[in-house]
């Protein structure tokens, strides 16, 4: 924050804009592991605490780059170019920044930086001392090889020799809003979370699926589990810092439990999600809206049924009109 307030190009701004940079700043601080210096809060957390559109947010991370401050680790992915998914919904993925204290380089002399030795005799130029030049037998030797090389010897030695390379796994997805039912499609649900968040990448996608499996069992889907981790169960976003930048799994194990902890009823059982949230909120819309349209149509077929009888008022009226008709 020192850095941000003593810039050159922070004090030329007004003071609105400066107000805008230190809340968008101070959100990326606040949401940021302090081991990595790396934050991922997202475009849309930090419009809405900064009270901001996103083009401003935009122009506050690209001051920021610009400035020194603010570095990519990942760049995120906008729903507009993401490939749809099975549900067919396009989703955002969140950029990781890393925070940045800009410092002045210096010129540092090294052996092969001094000036050239007058003594000494420079080669020729475009290389015309070497047309005379003969091949020795060991030239002439490397210039007749024929046939494929000689694999490479391993001078590594060691557990790099004998490293073990992990075949290459194509990810799962799933779609974002679906429930699962089976312990495949939690599997799936899993790496598709491990997908959109990815600095959980460390875990393995059965890790994932094991930290969230009771969760997915009570109907929960990855956009619910995507929003309890960066939201508590009141609306309100975690105060804390995100998710941690490391490559220890049982870390982030511990992070996405703590973070889930919220979510779950004093006995230990998962609350109701989000989607299942709003589901029961349309249902009961919906269910209002059919009560209120059955009112309606009673009313009116009751108006009906009066109106197509003869009231009183009416039996007298015609039969004062009768009376005036006969005079």
């Amino acid at each position: 924050m020192r850095a941000l307030l003593e810039h050159p190009e922070y004090a030329r701004r007004y003071a609105a804009a400066q107000r805008t940079l230190h809340n968008v700043l101070r959100t990326l601080i606040q949401r940021a592991d302090y081991e990595t210096m790396t934050t991922r809060p997202g475009w849309d957390y930090l419009a809405q605490i900064a009270g901001v559109s996103r083009r401003t947010i935009a122009r506050a991370l690209k001051s920021f780059q610009d400035w020194g401050l603010l570095g990519i680790v990942a760049s995120g992915r906008s729903a507009q170019y993401a490939t749809k998914g099975p549900d067919g919904e396009r989703t955002n993925e969140a950029a990781v920044y890393v925070l940045c204290t800009p410092s002045p380089l210096a010129i540092v002399e090294t052996a092969g930086s001094g000036n050239v030795d007058e003594f000494g005799t420079p080669p020729a130029v475009g290389g015309s001392h070497l047309k005379n030049l003969k091949e020795t037998h060991t030239r002439a030797r490397e210039t007749n090889l024929e046939g494929p090389a000689t694999p490479a010897e391993n001078t590594l030695g060691g557990s790099a020799a004998s490293a073990h390379q992990t075949p290459y796994r194509p990810e799962l997805n799933w779609p974002t809003h679906k429930t699962t039912a089976s312990k495949k499609q939690r599997l799936a649900a899993a790496s598709e979370l491990r997908r959109r968040i990815f600095l959980l990448r460390p875990m393995s996608t059965k890790d994932v699926a094991s930290s969230v499996r009771d969760f997915l069992i009570a109907g929960w889907t990855v956009a619910d589990l995507h929003h309890a981790l960066d939201f508590q169960p009141n609306g309100s976003p975690w105060p804390y810092s995100g998710i941690p930048s490391s490559d220890y799994a049982p870390r982030l194990r511990g992070w996405m439990r703590t973070r889930l902890a919220a979510w779950r009823t004093h006995t230990g059982e998962p609350l109701r999600s989000r989607d299942q949230r709003s589901d029961a909120q349309a249902l009961e819309r919906r269910a209002q809206a059919a009560r209120n349209t059955a009112r309606l149509l009673q009313e009116r077929a009751e108006r009906a049924t009066r109106v197509g009888q003869d009231s009183p008022a009416k039996i007298v009226a015609l039969a004062q009109i009768r009376a005036l008709r006969q005079k």
